[in-house]
């Protein structure tokens, strides 16, 4: 992908509806403060249909607003009812697909607008064939696919510049991490035994039918005392969880900031989807990924691809493959295996080297604000 920069300041429509399970507004977000604290960028609008969970990750997000400005982004409100769409900027990039009024994208042309759908994040092979192609659209804009991707040849993954240097600090910082855990709730003895060694932090964040029941088969036989962070919406058998060596502690929704200083001090992170796969990635710590649920079991393809873009431990990928099939002692063999000290030492040399090497790629950002130059050329 060239990095040619924006020539000119660009304004920019990004439309995002909410659908899964805050996925797509978390993508969203993080990426409309991305573009709108880049010096290319004039302005960027972002539209959204749901406000109110757009609020339980951002929590100065007022659900009443018609329009409002918040970290140097202007959020619209996106509604059926809404009849004042002002005319589109020049640069219009539509999440997943999500169609953009109809009032707006009727004034797109080839000539004034670059046009996006920013596709799923995806590394199965066929991505890197399409991403960037045009598709010709009635009104005669060109509508381009864009894909995040793991490979120079996509677009990319949301990295902020300063990302890892906050999370390699923050992991040395235990008054930070002890000043999140007290306002997460975690009791007192806890803390002290988290920053003593004496105990290890994980992070649980899965879907309905991940099979839970195999984290205590294996957490509370271990040598060393476990927590389990689990946020309140996450995994309503929680109750059978604790026994043994394993403690489980519920904590309420954070942001987005909140959530990356989670990860970065737990020693596995339990992840789901989009957003919490690439913020699992940047902790640079183990992780266990469950993609969203597909039909004909296309979400194990989708893992399996994503597996063989890193070098992760035979027992680790047995793990993630057995955790997606909902495979309960299938994933507590596995679990067991990846906790041997040798087996974990390599995850945890893996998990870093794998965040390193995906940081020395061009972000999703940056890719964006290239992909819209080299267009704009042509014209």
């Amino acid at each position: 992908m060239n990095t040619a920069t924006v020539s000119q300041p660009v304004s920019i429509d990004l439309f995002c509806r909410v659908i899964d399970n805050l996925g797509d507004i978390g993508v969203c977000w993080r990426l409309a403060r991305q573009l709108a604290a880049r010096p290319e960028v004039a302005q960027l609008r972002l539209w959204v249909d749901d406000l109110h969970s757009f609020a339980r990750i951002q929590a100065e997000v007022q659900s009443d607003q018609h329009t409002q400005l918040l970290h140097g982004v202007t959020i619209e409100h996106w509604h059926p009812e809404r009849l004042d769409y002002p005319a589109p900027h020049s640069f219009v990039i539509e999440a997943f697909a999500c169609e953009p009024p109809e009032a707006m994208t009727r004034q797109l042309n080839a000539d004034g607008h670059v046009w996006i759908n920013l596709d799923y994040l995806s590394a199965e092979p066929w991505v890197q064939g399409c991403h960037g192609l045009p598709s010709p659209q009635a009104g005669g804009a060109n509508k381009y696919f864009f894909f995040p991707g793991f490979v120079p040849q996509t677009g990319g993954l949301l990295r902020e510049t300063d990302l890892l240097a906050r999370r390699d600090a923050f992991q040395q910082d235990d008054a930070a991490y002890q000043a999140m855990l007290q306002g997460l709730g975690v009791a007192q003895e806890h803390i002290h035994a988290l920053l003593q060694g004496e105990m290890q932090q994980m992070f649980l964040f899965c879907y309905p039918d991940a099979p839970v029941l195999a984290l205590p088969q294996v957490l509370a036989t271990l040598e060393q005392k476990t927590l389990l962070l689990v946020p309140e919406s996450v995994a309503q058998r929680i109750p059978e969880l604790a026994q043994g060596q394993l403690l489980v502690q519920r904590i309420p929704a954070v942001n987005q900031a909140e959530f990356d200083a989670l990860l970065w001090r737990s020693a596995l992170n339990i992840v789901r989807g989009e957003d919490s796969l690439v913020r699992a990635i940047w902790a640079g710590q183990p992780m266990l990924w469950q993609p969203y649920v597909q039909e004909e079991q296309a979400h194990l393809d989708k893992l399996q691809a994503w597996l063989d873009t890193g070098n992760l431990p035979e027992p680790v990928q047995a793990l993630h493959l057995a955790w997606s099939s909902a495979d309960q002692a299938g994933a507590a063999t596995a679990l067991n295996l990846c906790l041997e000290p040798q087996v974990l030492h390599l995850w945890q040399q893996e998990a870093r080297a794998y965040s390193e090497k995906l940081a020395e790629q061009a972000d999703l950002a940056s890719s964006l604000l290239s992909f819209y130059t080299q267009v704009a050329r042509k014209r």
